[in-house]
């Protein structure tokens, strides 16, 4: 049997960092900056869904571009950080942390880019 998406460590560190992203996010009240906090909120979302969405796909092309596309929100995710921390919104530790899981993420999907690539 073939594994499945739900299985790739990938997969499943972009889910508790979505978690984590929703926490930071909630602790946040007022309409103040809802924007980035919304954006952020769904750049997360958009790695662990194009994650399992490319998964489903039968061709490499297909599949290599979900996976792009879900480096490619990992990244965003790292500008909005960014953003958080110009506008002073958040702890720079804590948001040095996450900026460095969002691109470890975008690491390892490249790695799962390349060796579709090899097959």
């Amino acid at each position: 049997m073939a594994v499945s998406f739900v299985d790739f460590p990938v997969y499943k560190r972009a889910l508790g960092l979505a978690k984590e992203i929703d926490c930071l996010c909630r602790m946040m009240s007022g309409k103040e900056f809802y924007f980035l906090r919304d954006q952020l909120r769904r750049a997360t979302a958009s790695v662990a869904l194009n994650i399992a969405e490319g998964s489903g796909k039968w061709s490499k092309k297909d599949k290599i571009n979900f996976y792009r596309i879900a480096r490619g929100s990992a990244f965003e995710s790292v500008g909005a950080l960014d953003l958080f921390s110009t506008f002073s919104i958040s702890d720079e530790k804590q948001l040095d942390s996450l900026r460095k899981e969002f691109l470890a993420i975008g690491g390892e999907l490249q790695a799962l880019i390349f060796s579709i690539e090899k097959r």
